[in-house]
């Protein structure tokens, strides 16, 4: 016939100073191992996990809802009990067919109750890991949105470099046919277009410059000739539609970075592998 083992539960010394006025009182503990399987997340996860309620007395149900021990450590199990302490006196089922009925009943309320939860991205089919945060993992969800959308950033940049190099080369066709053409109107193009460039670039550096690299271009001379008006305003459109463009993908990117859902994988009875089970003594007032 089994004999259930029995360990007690030393007293926290912080928790209860008088140990006089305590009492040992009976419960069941289970140590089981439980694995997460899914296979859409791709997951096969197991943990070690502690169960404790307090034995029933009579012909009284187990209440696993209730735990004897809020937070189990097992560091303070001991193979004997402190001799300072009492039990409390009571009728205590401690037969192995009661426990049996004990464990099974810890079994269907893990597998009707119990689940991982993880994050889960639907565009990308990313999952987080288990226990990790939403701000670890949301992240990982970025780094996968941009990849989506750097294609496109790299698409749109050739474009719009492309673009600005044939208001140049316009430019540069109508200085040689002007009879105006100076030192003075090369240096003053040449500025205009590297002005042009650099906020471009500052537009495609990264993907947040898709909003805050599209300002209005302000024109700071108000006395310049008629013709430089005319490049400025070309240019003005070209950075403008560029900003437009890349708006349009960063709302892409935001609407794929910032999605999640909570995905939750259960437990079924063969998940759950009972490692042991006892009866634990444990103090208190």
């Amino acid at each position: 016939m089994e004999v259930i083992p029995e360990a007690w539960y030393r007293a926290d010394a912080d928790d209860n100073p008088a140990s006089a006025s305590l009492r040992y009182r009976p419960a069941i503990l289970v140590e089981c191992s439980v694995n997460f399987r899914s296979l859409r997340a791709g997951l096969n996860h197991s943990e070690e996990r502690n169960y404790t309620a307090w034995l029933p007395q009579g012909d009284l149900a187990v209440d696993w809802d209730c735990p004897a021990v809020e937070k189990f450590d097992p560091g303070r199990l001991a193979s004997s009990p402190d001799p300072s302490i009492t039990f409390v006196e009571g009728s205590f089922h401690k037969v192995p067919q009661d426990f049996d009925q004990y464990e099974s009943e810890l079994v269907d309320k893990l597998v009707r109750n119990k689940r991982l939860k993880l994050f889960f991205n639907p565009v990308f089919g990313i999952f987080s890991s288990p226990g990790e945060a939403l701000e670890d993992f949301m992240p990982h969800v970025g780094e996968a949105a941009l990849a989506r959308v750097e294609p496109e950033l790299m698409r749109l940049r050739t474009r719009f470099e492309l673009q600005l190099e044939q208001v140049r080369e316009a430019q540069i066709s109508r200085g040689s046919s002007s009879e105006d053409l100076n030192t003075e109107w090369f240096i003053s193009r040449k500025l205009h277009f590297f002005a042009s460039e650099n906020r471009l670039a500052d537009m495609f550096s990264n993907l947040a410059g898709s909003v805050f690299g599209s300002k209005e271009v302000r024109v700071e001379n108000e006395s310049c000739k008629a013709d430089e008006w005319e490049l400025r305003e070309d240019l003005e459109r070209l950075e403008q539609e560029a900003g437009k463009a890349l708006r349009t993908v960063y709302d892409e990117y935001l609407a794929s970075a910032s999605e999640y859902d909570v995905f939750e994988i259960g437990l079924q009875p063969d998940n759950i592998q009972v490692v042991r089970r006892m009866l634990l003594w444990v103090p208190g007032c």
